[in-house]
């Protein structure tokens, strides 16, 4: 437990100091770092400084004496590159095949560390944050291996720990440490397709060890299933912990195993609850309206609901790419005009925001959805089962949310995935669909009250004669049209 909390913060502080690098990027000079499509550093160039980036594609073939630190498509150390300290990159392929004086530092598609790559500092680390981490055959790495990410195949020599958490991890040659590593389940395919741009492949999930490979230390994993430890591969201990992502009670094969799943199944119902009314409180303290008419809309509109979240989450992930490529491109324009000191400011602003927007949609994705409903449902039981019709007090309120959260949980929870993850789905996207209903219908009726109080300056004389005004015909969304007279939706009941 011990090596899994210290794994996580070693990786929290790589991805802190990886931004922090490219915002230290937006201070490029010309006399120390590049910018551009594509970027060489000449076999004959000697660079005595930390070096910074931002290109599409950055190849070294000389001497950096110092860091090397920025954001490219694609980076490729040759043999004959020198780093002599730190490598913090950001993109999408790195290819390490020269000399590196400290350790590596990567986010993005994939990191390869070659044949011909050599370290010269005896405690190198490589972390990495990636789909895919390869150690080349013939390749030795002085100090561990963290990665974060898909896969990592070890075909070179580790000289101190591997830490892996991710789905598929692969040793075929020596790690003169320990193994704690945190696999997906072997006995399913993978399902990422291959990249063929990056030149990556991906194996099936779960822990691999060939038969010639040698482990020094002890082996510790967890996973769905074990996996199959060839004999004499591991120098010392061997300890497998499992982990059931989905318990399915149908498939239970002994009373005790059912037993385990349900107790599971009511510590996680309990648990989610307890966020749900925490979470649920301050909303409906804080600003009621948003889960409160939210949940009409579910109520009697269930469908639309659905159809609104799942176009919204569709076009999260586009709208989402779009905003960090403004946020990029602003950057780019202050950098390009010698705004140096601000671009660093914006960075910092940009980010917040960015992080901001992004992570508010997933918080309502994720738990204001999921109030939404679980009010709705209260609201439901309330009024047709408990037959009570004054709803209108906080305290009630907060019932109707305790009631519609228990049921919610119950059926989000069930030990059969098929069902509890399609009820979460359906309900994650009401929910969000509900909210962007009620949003939408503000937004509307702050644009009609605006036209009806918007005047007029006069523009004639009190001699001339004055036509009456045309009438202003308003903009109504779509569904909305040929409505009775004064009718302006349904309410509460």
């Amino acid at each position: 437990m011990a090596a899994f909390c210290t794994r996580h913060k070693r990786l929290v502080f790589l991805l802190a100091l990886l931004l922090l690098a490219v915002g230290v990027t937006s201070q490029v000079e010309a006399s120390d770092g590049l910018r551009g499509d594509r970027c060489v550093v000449g076999a004959d160039e000697h660079i005595v400084e930390d070096f910074f980036f931002i290109c599409r594609v950055l190849e070294i073939h000389g001497t950096i004496d110092g860091d090397l630190l920025g954001i490219a498509s694609n980076v490729t150390l040759a043999p004959s590159a020198v780093v002599t300290g730190d490598i913090w990159v950001a993109g999408g392929k790195v290819d390490v095949q020269g000399t590196v004086g400290d350790d590596v530092h990567f986010i993005g598609v994939s990191v390869t560390i070659a044949d011909q790559a050599r370290f010269t500092n005896p405690r190198t680390d490589l972390m990495s944050i990636a789909l895919n981490t390869t150690v080349s055959q013939g390749s030795r790495i002085p100090g561990d291996l963290l990665v974060y990410g898909y896969q990592a195949q070890v075909d070179g020599t580790i000289g101190g720990d591997i830490d892996f958490s991710g789905e598929t991890l692969i040793v075929n040659g020596a790690v003169e440490g320990r193994i704690d590593a945190s696999v997906g389940d072997a006995r399913r395919s993978t399902d990422i397709p291959d990249l063929p741009f990056y030149d990556v492949s991906f194996s099936n999930p779960g822990l691999q060890i060939a038969q010639d490979a040698q482990v020094v230390g002890d082996l510790s994993y967890e996973a769905p299933t074990i996996s199959e430890i060839p004999s004499g591969v591991v120098g010392g201990s061997t300890s497998f912990t499992q982990i059931v992502s989905q318990p399915d009670i149908i498939h239970a094969e002994q009373p005790e195993a059912a037993a385990r799943i349900m107790k599971t199944y009511a510590v996680n119902a309990v648990r989610d609850l307890i966020t749900l009314l925490l979470i649920g409180a301050v909303g409906l303290r804080v600003v009621p309206n948003f889960v409160t008419q939210p949940a009409q809309n579910v109520r009697k509109r269930m469908i639309p609901t659905i159809g609104w979240g799942l176009v919204t989450f569709m076009l999260s992930f586009p709208l989402a790419v779009i905003l960090v490529l403004i946020s990029l491109i602003a950057l780019l324009l202050l950098i390009a005009i010698g705004l140096t000191e601000l671009s660093i400011v914006s960075a910092v602003a940009l980010f917040a925001v960015n992080l901001g927007l992004i992570g508010g949609f997933w918080f309502m994705l994720l738990f204001m959805g999921r109030v939404v409903v679980s009010f709705a449902l209260g609201q439901l039981i309330y009024r047709h089962v408990l037959r009570i019709q004054q709803t209108g007090t906080y305290k009630r309120w907060i019932t109707m949310l305790a009631l519609g959260g228990g049921v919610f949980v119950l059926l989000t929870n069930l030990p059969v995935p098929a069902a509890g993850i399609t009820i979460e789905l359906v309900a994650a996207l009401a929910g969000i669909g509900a909210i962007v209903v009620y949003v939408r219908s503000l937004v509307y009726a702050s644009q009609v009250a605006a036209e009806e109080n918007q005047t007029i300056p006069a523009l004639v004389s009190a001699n001339e004669v004055r036509l009456p005004a045309m009438p202003r015909e308003k903009e109504v969304p779509p569904g909305m049209e040929n409505l009775p007279p004064g009718f302006t939706g349904f309410g509460d009941e």
